[in-house]
């Protein structure tokens, strides 16, 4: 398994700088301008610029239908996204079976003909099977590649000709990003040299607390590049997704977040720049950004005077650049309950679709409504609308679906139907003239002999910046990598970019100046070295031009064997991800003992991740012990190997699992009655054994009284065909009630002898 840190990555590209060029290569040959590289299509706003496209869908095929092919066994979530011909989309593996998982598909966009597959496993995620693909591909024609956030936020960088992963990161272990059971997974999207993500995140440090962070990689070799946040402690997860445009001047990605706000910010360094207030809760509709205008909705409290309403749609406007960056509220209609539909905007009206399956038009000056809650079809709505060739292509939820043609006085439906027993999550796209329709069983292609279609690129919707020129002073500093992973002892050598007030990159001069704050370590120029009896502690680097800083961090882990009695400590250990606010370290039983408190708000149930993800075969063994609350034990679980070990208070039992959602991952279950107030001892092993055609992990487990002799039979066994290689170990607990404490923790190798 790829080592997810920038160690790794930048050994790779050391040995093999070739590798880095191939997608270059084959773009020359293969990318087409009539793309639909990201979700919402060339101009991040659901519109292409076509035409003879049909007015009618014939799902059956035969003599003069519009269906040149259909997919039978391709059905998701996801919006699919084309590049260069292919069309690539994200699938559940093999469904149903103890080897499910999650796959990225390309197809000839043409003939609907697979090209290639990429599975994966997905480990320790709440994401159910059923909601596998809630994000999307977005494809990169400059590179060639595709990136992807799984399900259980690994986020991957795959070769778009041959389907090879390139680089990939277990966000969920590196920075404590979140799946929950609704499925909310971020979008990714690329700008320039960088591809950014986002997602509620658990980190370490002083960003320990639950936020809803953004991160951008570099899009080559995965390198954290910036690493930034909005306001912790939101109330949701969110699967909003990004547009990048520019305003006045200034370049700005705009994305709903968790906390229900609306957020600008520059997207080469992170900076906030402004914030709208629109939701209490999470936004799931991803913005409209047309010109200087974002129009945004959602289908959930309110805030301030009208929190006793549900739903809105309002209408921003942005001026202003760098630190006088503004948000001004041009209008806002409240009551219109769209929280999951995109609009589009078509001469001057905001065309909206609310989660009842009616349509409100507005004047996108004034947000006069023009048309309000007119019915067109009896479903639920959750895609975005697509407006291209002078119609509105519209899908539903209940596998209903219309094209509409906007009137002078609203909208006329030009045809509709039904698909029974079909749904539409996924949103309609279209490219090189073809309609593209993913319902959660089937995808469809649609087109006419007379479609055609402009050639249209993502980097011309971003809009012309100010010139470089009349800005050369520098306001930012960046330090690269951002955040980073190493053992005692390790350097790593720091790149500095400096950007002017609006995140414009500008030459680095000479003169940088670093320090480190921690010290765990020392830096000699810009090469930071680990100290050698640094263990489980973290610093933070600052490098400075003038009065310009900028800051990274390191976490700094020993290799295996670790042992943890959290004597003389009053935190957890520093570089633990989301272990920090969750966790307190108290006496218990007149020992310090790591305490999960069961006051945290949505933060009981969780997990804590110790360190890197490519160990590989180890054993992790801890003292136990549960509090009764209300009734109620909690749930105490140790991990490896992305497994865990749950001992289960309220159920009385213990279990091994991988993917908690899916009863046929590999996973056992055994009867083991525990009591409140009582100190157990649980170990959990993971060994590789080799199994043609491939590896199989055997996982172990046992529990057993602290005070007794540990017992020589294990508790559980379970054989896993499609095995997690590598992981970080840590913990997981549910202290929804009542509290959890753990002593004694180890981590060590495993010896010849299970």
């Amino acid at each position: 398994m790829t080592r997810p840190t920038f160690d790794f990555q930048r050994r790779l590209h050391a040995a093999f700088p070739f590798l880095l060029m191939l997608p270059m290569l084959w773009l020359g040959v293969a990318a087409s301008a009539a793309d639909w590289p990201y979700w919402r299509g060339p101009n991040m706003d659901g519109t292409a610029d076509v035409s003879g496209l049909p007015d009618d869908w014939d799902s059956k095929g035969g003599d003069g239908s519009n269906l040149l092919w259909k997919r039978e066994d391709i059905g998701s979530f996801c919006t699919p996204v084309v590049m260069g011909g292919r069309l690539y989309t994200i699938q559940r593996h093999l469904p149903d079976t103890e080897r499910e998982g999650e796959k990225v598909v390309c197809l000839d966009a043409k003939t609907g003909e697979t090209i290639w597959e990429n599975s994966y496993n997905v480990w320790l995620s709440d994401v159910p099977a059923e909601r596998i693909g809630w994000t999307s591909v977005v494809a990169d024609p400059e590179s060639g590649n595709v990136y992807v956030l799984g399900a259980c936020d690994v986020f991957q960088c795959m070769d778009g000709e041959t389907g090879e992963t390139l680089w990939q990161v277990p966000l969920h272990e590196q920075f404590g990003m979140l799946s929950t059971y609704g499925g909310r997974t971020n979008f990714p999207i690329v700008h320039e040299d960088l591809v950014i993500i986002s997602g509620i995140i658990i980190n370490w440090g002083d960003y320990a607390k639950p936020n809803h962070r953004i991160l951008a990689l570099d899009k080559l070799t995965g390198e954290f590049v910036w690493f930034s946040g909005t306001r912790d402690l939101p109330y949701d997860t969110s699967y909003s997704a990004p547009t990048i445009t520019t305003i006045d001047g200034q370049r700005q990605l705009i994305m709903g977040f968790g906390d229900g706000q609306v957020w600008g910010i520059q997207p080469r360094t992170g900076k906030q720049l402004w914030n709208y207030e629109l939701s209490r809760r999470g936004l799931f509709a991803a913005p409209l950004v047309i010109g200087d205008k974002v129009f945004c909705s959602h289908n959930e409290e309110n805030v301030g005077e009208w929190a006793n309403v549900m739903g809105a749609v309002a209408a921003v406007k942005i001026s202003g650049t760098g630190d006088q960056t503004q948000a001004s509220e041009l209008w806002k209609q409240y009551e219109v309950v769209a929280g999951f539909s995109e609009p589009v905007l078509v001469d001057g009206r905001l065309y909206l679709v609310d989660d009842r399956c009616k349509m409100w038009v507005f004047d996108a000056e004034t947000g006069e409504p023009i048309v309000e809650q007119e019915r067109f079809a009896d479903s639920r709505q959750k895609s975005a609308l697509l407006y291209a060739d002078g119609k509105i292509y519209v899908t539903t939820e209940n596998g209903r679906w219309s094209i509409v043609k906007p009137t002078a006085d609203g909208f006329e439906v030009i045809n509709d139907g039904r698909l029974r027993s079909e749904s539409f999550v996924a949103s309609p796209i279209v490219a090189d003239g073809r309609l593209y329709f993913q319902s959660t069983r089937n995808l469809y292609c649609i087109s006419n002999e007379a479609a055609k279609q402009s050639d249209q690129s993502m980097s011309d919707a971003y809009g012309e910046e100010r010139p470089v020129a009349e800005d050369t002073q520098i306001a930012q500093v960046q330090i690269v990598p951002v955040e980073a992973l190493i053992q005692p002892g390790e350097s790593i050598e720091y790149k500095v970019n400096v950007f002017n007030a609006i995140g414009q990159k500008l030459e680095t001069p000479s003169g940088v100046t670093f320090r480190v704050e921690g010290g765990a370590a020392s830096i000699d120029g810009n090469k930071l070295t680990a100290a050698a009896d640094a263990a489980h502690t973290g610093v933070q680097v600052v490098a400075q031009l003038g009065e310009a800083t900028g800051t990274a961090r390191v976490r700094i882990v020993p290799p295996l064997p670790w042992k943890f009695t959290f004597d003389g400590l009053s935190d957890p250990p520093l570089s633990w991800v989301g272990a920090r606010y969750r966790h307190v370290i108290r006496e218990i039983d007149g020992s310090a003992a790591l305490t999960k408190i069961s006051t945290i708000p949505k933060g009981a149930r969780s997990r804590a991740w110790m360190g890197p993800s490519d160990l590989s075969e180890y054993t992790i063994s801890a003292d136990v012990r549960g509090q009764r609350a209300l009734g109620a034990l909690p749930d105490i679980g140790l991990t490896a190997h992305g497994y865990v070990l749950d001992l289960m208070g309220e159920a009385q039992q213990v279990q091994i699992r991988t993917w908690a959602s899916s009863e046929e991952r590999a996973s056992d279950v055994a009867a083991y009655p525990w009591s409140e107030d009582q100190w157990y001892r649980m170990k959990l092993r993971v060994d590789l054994e080799s199994e043609a055609p491939a590896q199989v992990a055997v996982v172990r487990g046992k529990v057993w009284p602290r005070d007794q002799e540990e017992p020589e039979e294990w508790t559980l066994t379970v054989r896993d065909e499609s095995p997690n290689l590598a992981a970080s170990p840590g913990l997981y607990g549910n202290a929804k009630v009542a509290e959890i404490y753990l002593d004694n923790i180890e981590v060590v190798e495993n010896s010849n002898e299970p």
